[in-house]
């Protein structure tokens, strides 16, 4: 049987010193990602390791020098993705629908196609619009939350799923704003009813739909 092994009193840990060349790998992955996030682009852990291992190896071979020519290999591990994560704040994200599953081709094309049909048609800013939705959870609970160190579990909870439905639209020009529009379930909610309250009042236009 292994005993646990104690440290003596007066005797400090010794801790190795990260090279400075992975520090610069480091710091060429953080722009890499940043790229790759501006493009749309998947980065997955496999991909940022193969990554880290290929530069250090450039990195090792051009920089002067016979210490840095006898270091250890360096081997990106899921140990060192886990600390480059802390050290970098770096978290995973699961991707939106939409844009996951958006043609970017297609949308490059749609921007050339409308840019000739502006110069074509003399349209000014103040003349081209953009509408979109988004769906609104007002009710929903995050799915996790934290605890203190004394507690092992946390009571559950019914995950509310009312939504609204939510349009947005303005000028180009930014100085011409359409009122929203507010698509719910109910044609006359409760509130409105308990509190008298005019639909008229409103900042929205509210509609209804039963899937709103």
């Amino acid at each position: 049987m292994m005993k646990a092994i104690h440290i003596a009193k007066g005797v400090m840990m010794v801790t190795k010193q990260r090279p400075r060349i992975l520090e610069d790998v480091e710091k060429l992955l953080l722009v890499w990602i940043n790229k790759k996030q501006l493009a749309g682009d998947t980065v997955t852990e496999g991909i940022i390791c193969k990554k880290a291992g290929a530069w250090y190896n450039d990195l090792k071979t051009k920089l002067p020098g016979p210490s840095v020519k006898n270091e250890e290999s360096f081997k990106a591990s899921s140990g060192w993705f886990k600390n480059f994560k802390r050290r970098t704040d770096l978290h995973s994200v699961v991707r939106h629908g939409e844009a996951a599953s958006a043609n970017t081709k297609a949308a490059e094309v749609f921007v050339k196609e409308f840019e000739r049909l502006v110069v074509s048609e003399c349209y000014v800013p103040q003349q081209v619009f953009k509408c979109d939705k988004m769906g609104l959870f007002w009710k929903k609970m995050p799915k996790s939350t934290y605890i203190t160190a004394e507690e092992k579990v946390m009571s559950g909870h019914k995950p509310m799923k009312d939504c609204l439905t939510l349009l947005f639209c303005a000028n180009a020009s930014n100085d011409f704003k359409v009122k929203p529009l507010l698509i719910y379930h109910a044609e006359n909610p409760q509130a409105f009813k308990k509190c008298k309250f005019q639909k008229s009042q409103l900042n929205v236009l509210l509609r209804s739909n039963s899937k709103a």
